[in-house]
């Protein structure tokens, strides 16, 4: 039985290390890291017409008057690019 668990455990342990030398020669695929924005927490902006709080990076966004604004929907930027006023 203790041959048995002490196989089990080399086993393990070549598999590791050759698993490791291959990744770093690219011979075996990695796990894909995460990209640093999307580790950071998304800005909630809000929508100037309808008043609805949507992530920045989700947001359709345009300038007026030379300020950047922020929209959940084609329909409330058309709706505030119409309008006269911010």
């Amino acid at each position: 039985m203790s041959r048995l668990i002490g196989g089990l455990i080399l086993g393990y342990l070549i598999y590791f290390v050759v698993k490791k030398v291959a990744q770093s020669l690219g011979l075996w695929p990695q796990a894909p890291r995460p990209l640093a924005k999307d580790r950071e927490p998304d800005v909630l902006v809000q929508d100037p017409v309808c008043q609805t709080f949507i992530p920045r990076k989700e947001a359709l966004k345009a300038e007026k008057d030379g300020k950047v604004y922020f929209f959940c929907s084609e329909g409330c930027l058309k709706r505030f690019m119409r309008s006269g006023s911010n």
